[in-house]
C-alpha cells in the first residue's frame, strides 16, 4: 500500500467511528460498534469498512441491519466533513 492509501484508511477510520459514535441515534445499534478497519481500494474511488459488535449474533445481525441502512446518512456526513474527491465505501462484519 502507498502512504496515501494508510492516510485515507486511518482517516476514513476515524471519520466513521466518530460518527457512529454521535451522529447515528439508532436506539437499536448496540452501544459498542467500532470500526476495527478500512480498506481502500488502490484509486482511491471506494472503501471497504470492517465492524465489529460486542453481543449475540442477535444482536450483530440487527446493527449490521441498522449501519447498512444508515450508509446514506454516514456517506452524506463524510461529503461534508471531508475534503476526498470520491466518498463511497462498504460495510462488512469482522
Amino acid at each position: 500500500m502507498s502512504r496515501r492509501t494508510d492516510r485515507v484508511n486511518g482517516l476514513l477510520r476515524q471519520e466513521i467511528s466518530g460518527v457512529l459514535a454521535t451522529e447515528i441515534k439508532d436506539h437499536r445499534l448496540p452501544a459498542l460498534v467500532s470500526v476495527t478497519k478500512v480498506e481502500v481500494s488502490p484509486d482511491l474511488r471506494g472503501a471497504k469498512v470492517f465492524v465489529s459488535v460486542l453481543g449475540d449474533d442477535s444482536e450483530k445481525a440487527v446493527a449490521l441491519k441498522v449501519l447498512l441502512s444508515a450508509t446514506g446518512f454516514i456517506h452524506r456526513i463524510l461529503r461534508k466533513k471531508l475534503n476526498l474527491r470520491i466518498t463511497n465505501f462498504y460495510l462488512r462484519q469482522e
